[in-house]
């Protein structure tokens, strides 16, 4: 395995990467529109079909990461997504493009699993936090790139396939050069049977914090999909609204090692009441927002930045209290159903939310996203426990060997 900050750094380019496509299409969501003849909530549809494919594989590429190492999981993965997202750049129909779309996210799946069990097996308990939050911030930081980079590239000659295929070399190569560094070998304890699906959700504590996590997706989903053309209903000019979408995306990475360098103290045991701070932040921000933007772009941009540091600083806490109560037999399972969770989510949640704009307006749009933080902090407030001492302990020690 190569050096930990290289382990780091590579795994922050391949999700940085991914993200370019998982979050940073909705920066070209009117040339993809006008490109495949489809309206709001079937954009909503078409982009669901990257979260949809990775739900898919998410939990099969956690076993195989267990049973088999990272290195070919993350290999194979990357050139699967990248041929995806290659195909998706040549269709006109909206049907095909989603097939594709589909497939490249299923090639996807192997880069957050692989990346997240690969940062838990390599850093010790008080460093994971934030390296978790640094290693999310790639998500943020690709669509943050998407943001500025594709419009630039859909509004060329290129057009949309010049922006997607630039997408699938980048998602490609940095997926492969990942690979090549991790560890090759299986998670310690899979030859004594302990991991697999069903023993993750006996574990205690799995199955509240889950539920956290989809509640939390709702907002997050909500406002990725949709600010833009929130932002512009609010009044804001498109200049306006794009800087406030590359305002949600550099905050909210900015927010993931923050937050989990908060969630680090006391040794690891601040996880839950971390995760509660997050959606009362994300709520009160939600609350405000209509007023915000209709008050001008000013009040509106400073909104979203608070919005975006709660809402989108949840995901990298909720993968590492799931890995760490796992156990390390189980962590490359139990983060790819912590995934699945999310991105399955998220491909139900955007049409979903789609369908609320087009019959209920964009106000509805913040109640849900206020009312998912709420809900969430209260869930982790009264069911969600903090991870076990056991599981606080460094990968590959005795103590981590005997937890079960």
């Amino acid at each position: 395995m190569g050096k930990p900050r290289t382990i780091l750094v590579l795994a922050i380019a391949s999700q940085a990467a991914y993200s370019l496509i998982s979050f940073g299409l909705p920066a070209i969501a009117l040339e993809i529109r006008d490109r495949l003849h489809v309206g709001v909530a079937g954009f909503g549809a078409v982009y669901a079909a990257v979260s949809l494919g990775s739900a898919i594989a998410l939990i099969p590429a956690g076993m195989l990461v267990d049973r088999l190492g990272a290195r070919g999981v993350l290999v194979i993965g990357g050139i699967v997504n990248g041929l995806g997202t290659l195909v998706a750049a040549g269709m006109t129909n909206a049907y095909a493009f989603s097939a594709a779309l589909l497939v490249a996210g299923i090639g996807g799946s192997a880069v957050p699993v692989a990346g997240m069990a690969s940062l838990l097996r390599t850093f010790e308990p008080e460093k994971r936090g934030v390296v978790m939050g640094w290693r999310q911030l790639a998500v943020p930081l690709g669509g943050t790139i998407g943001a500025v980079m594709l419009p630039l590239l859909a509004d060329s000659s290129g057009g949309v396939p010049l922006a997607m295929a630039v997408c699938a070399v980048a998602v490609t190569v940095t997926s492969v050069g990942f690979g090549l560094l991790v560890e090759h070998s299986p998670a310690e304890g899979v030859v004594e049977g302990r991991t697999g699906l069903r023993s993750v959700f006996r574990v205690p504590g799995i199955r509240p914090a889950l539920t956290v996590a989809f509640v939390y997706i709702i907002g997050l989903t909500a406002v990725l999909t949709y600010y833009i053309p929130a932002a512009r209903a609010a009044g804001l000019s498109r200049q306006q609204a794009a800087i406030g979408f590359v305002i949600v995306n550099v905050v909210a990475g900015i927010s993931r090692p923050v937050w989990g360098r908060v969630a680090d103290r006391g040794g690891g045991t601040r996880r839950t009441r971390t995760l509660r701070e997050i959606g009362i932040v994300g709520a009160v921000a939600a609350a405000v927002m209509l007023p915000a933007l209709h008050a001008g772009a000013v009040p509106g941009l400073i909104a979203t930045a608070v919005l975006a540091f709660g809402v989108f600083g949840f995901n990298g806490i909720v993968y590492l209290l799931v890995g760490e109560l796992a156990g390390s037999a189980r962590q490359g399972v139990a983060v790819g159903v912590a995934s699945t969770v999310i991105f399955g989510s998220s491909a139900i949640i955007a049409p979903v939310a789609g369908l609320a704009v087009e019959n209920l307006g964009y106000g509805s749009l913040w109640a849900m996203t206020a009312a998912a933080g709420a809900v969430g902090a209260a869930i982790a407030w009264r069911w969600l426990p903090g991870p076990p001492a056991a599981a606080c302990v460094p990968v590959g020690s005795a103590e981590a060997r005997s937890y079960p």
